[in-house]
């Protein structure tokens, strides 16, 4: 049984199999186009709900969005997907959004050769998985049907890894990718201050604000407080007048 099992070293070429003569197989061509813009805008809330209406406009979907501001500007990450068909369509959309633009670029990789090596390794990889199950069908031992059961997973880990591979440039392919950066300026507000000096003034704020909180409590209870007085001053004078009768 060992000895028709595929050879792990050159496993592929092992089982594959012979091109056909004078035959040449048409694939699509197979583009990855990618766009990085930064630019600064207006109003970044009013450019958002803008852009927002182009993606919808071009079929396009949001991959992610991020917000941030800081005391001089505020920022919005955009991730964009779109087909490859209105990408430059959109990007040039994207643009006029722009005051003042810090960069832009814009790239186009073509992977078809990635593409079609991918796809032969994976077909002569799944050649090899129902060698493989023919083999273990024949096995009878219990120490040849593990050791074509361990190949068997290994190939089969090796397929999933592959077609995770393949998946992810389809979806390149298939949807272009545009990586916005809008930001907007803001007039200079000074962050909170920070130091042994605002810790102490912070500190004493505090202690006050406690003084009244206290004061407050007072008032709330003053009621309770008479009648403790009262109560005690009779206590006292019980006393003093035990101790003179005595």
């Amino acid at each position: 049984l060992k000895d028709k099992m595929p050879a792990t070293d050159r496993m592929d070429e092992s089982i594959m199999p012979a091109p056909a003569p004078n035959r040449v197989e048409k694939i699509a061509t197979k583009i990855i186009k990618t766009a990085n813009l930064q630019f600064q805008v207006k109003d970044v809330d009013e450019s958002h709900g803008q852009i927002n209406e182009l993606v919808k406009k071009y079929g396009a979907y949001f991959a992610s969005d991020n917000k941030t501001m800081s005391s001089y500007q505020i920022d919005d990450n955009l991730v964009i997907r779109v087909m490859p068909e209105n990408f430059d369509a959109l990007v040039a959309e994207l643009m006029k959004q722009s005051i003042y633009t810090n960069s832009k670029s814009i790239t186009a990789e073509d992977v078809t050769s990635q593409f079609v090596d991918m796809q032969a390794r994976l077909k002569t990889k799944k050649e090899v998985e129902q060698r493989y199950l023919a083999l273990l069908k024949e096995a009878h031992k219990v120490s040849d049907i593990l050791e074509v059961e361990q190949q068997l997973g290994q190939i089969r880990e090796e397929i999933e890894a592959m077609e995770g591979q393949l998946k992810l440039l389809t979806d390149q392919v298939n949807y272009s990718t545009i990586s916005l950066n809008i930001y907007q300026k803001l007039d200079y507000t000074p962050e909170p201050e920070s130091g042994f000096f605002s810790e102490v003034k912070e500190a004493f704020i505090r202690g006050w604000r406690g003084i009244g909180e206290f004061l407050v409590g007072l008032v709330r209870v003053w009621p309770l407080l008479i009648v403790i007085c009262i109560a005690a001053v009779l206590v006292i004078r019980r006393i003093r007048a035990r101790r003179k009768q005595a």
